[in-house]
């Protein structure tokens, strides 16, 4: 494996030590990792811990769903989840379809889907899902790109709604009928 350096800094909040942080909380993003191959995974995980991100790895869509369901038994909610990184095809449960029931559990969480396959089925699912697709051979300075866009545009929505939060009610009001 290649060494890995970050790159697109600029493209997220960083503190001491290139860690991102999110400003409407005091913790590390915490990204959930489905991927069944291991040399790929680990490169991944590399990329994402060199982010200063929290990586939870699994190896298979069954332990993925596990992963999922157990967040809140871990005591996270949706929101504590970062971002969500999966293969399209692995063992036992494909990563569209767990995607899928959390789209139907309106989980609003940032995912990117990897994949070799590219057919049409696979582009259509990815969209009407709302996940950012990328293909494989995955390029490490591409995926990490894409990290870094999708935590930054999540933090930004953070940052909105806890201004909106804090924000006059009428204040709020008077935007809404714009």
């Amino acid at each position: 494996m290649t060494s890995f350096r970050p790159c697109c800094q600029a493209r997220a909040r960083r503190d001491k030590g290139s860690v991102i942080t999110n400003p409407s909380v005091d913790r590390k993003p915490h990204v959930i990792l489905a991927e069944d191959d291991a040399d790929l995974r680990a490169a991944l995980i590399d990329v994402l811990r060199a982010l200063g991100t929290e990586v939870e790895a699994v190896v298979d869509g069954g332990r993925f769903l596990v992963s999922v369901a157990s967040q809140y038994n871990d005591g996270r909610t949706p929101k504590q989840v970062d971002l969500i990184v999966t293969d399209v095809r692995m063992p036992v449960c494909s990563g569209l379809d767990i995607l899928d029931g959390i789209r139907a559990a309106r989980w609003t969480t940032p995912v990117i889907i990897m994949t070799g396959l590219t057919t049409p089925m696979v582009h259509a699912k990815a969209a009407k899902l709302g996940a950012t697709l990328l293909l494989k051979p995955l390029d490490l300075k591409t995926f990490e790109a894409t990290v870094l866009d999708l935590l930054a545009s999540r933090d930004s929505l953070a940052i909105d709604a806890v201004a909106s939060d804090s924000a006059p009610r009428s204040s709020l009001r008077r935007e809404s009928t714009r």
